[in-house]
């Protein structure tokens, strides 16, 4: 069987998200009809490949609120898409990690919210309650996440998604602070394609199959 769940993160400096998209990979109970893929970085993944798979789980931080600099084609097709072709990953079902630093009190976990939030204006099926790094977390009835707790919940949700084929509700995109407002922002701050540019340069390759431009 050929993969059908892709891995995808985006990491700078410390490292968080490269090894927690590893924890991810590791943690894969095996599930009857998935096959992970090894984890990508963002900018190496191939966007098109979404169209045969059945699951996606992306960890990234941020970097002044936006993408860190390995995983900014990723999000550019991803606004792309989003953008151009609303509903275009209907097929698929995702997850999101995330990692931040309050130090960057703006900004604060901005990547893993817009990220999320991007691939539910895509279509795409949230299957599980976005993991943030020492925000609490309903689904694990936590006040502080960590990424050995959200994983093996993540996984069983995966579990199930697969076998509701689709058919019951996409988890909130808040469904996180359902029980505790937790002490940072719940706030994105958005961009469109025209502020990536200016901040991170222009599509490097050719726009994928689910734009319309």
């Amino acid at each position: 069987m050929a993969p059908n769940v892709a891995l995808v993160y985006g990491s700078f400096f410390m490292g968080d998200s490269s090894r927690n998209i590893s924890d991810i990979k590791d943690g894969f109970p095996g599930i009857e009809g998935l096959e992970v893929a090894q984890p990508v970085e963002g900018n190496a993944f191939d966007f098109n490949s979404l169209k045969d798979c059945k699951l996606l789980v992306v960890c990234t931080s941020s970097q002044y609120g936006m993408p860190p600099p390995n995983i900014k084609e990723f999000t550019h097709q991803l606004l792309l898409a989003a953008e151009s072709n609303p509903g275009c990953l209907s097929h698929l079902q995702h997850a999101v990690y995330g990692n931040g630093d309050e130090t960057y009190w703006k900004t604060y976990m901005n990547m893993p919210r817009y990220i999320d939030k991007l691939l539910e204006k895509c279509g795409s099926r949230r299957f599980f309650a976005r993991g943030e790094t020492g925000e609490p977390n309903a689904a694990l009835d936590t006040g502080k996440c960590e990424i050995k707790a959200w994983v093996p919940a993540m996984w069983s949700a995966a579990a199930q998604a697969i076998k509701d084929g689709g058919s019951v509700p996409a988890v909130p995109w808040d469904a996180l602070w359902e029980k505790e407002a937790g002490e940072n922002h719940h706030d994105i701050t958005e961009f469109d394609i025209k502020k990536l540019e200016a901040k991170l340069g222009e599509l490097k390759g050719p726009p994928s199959i689910f734009s319309k431009l």
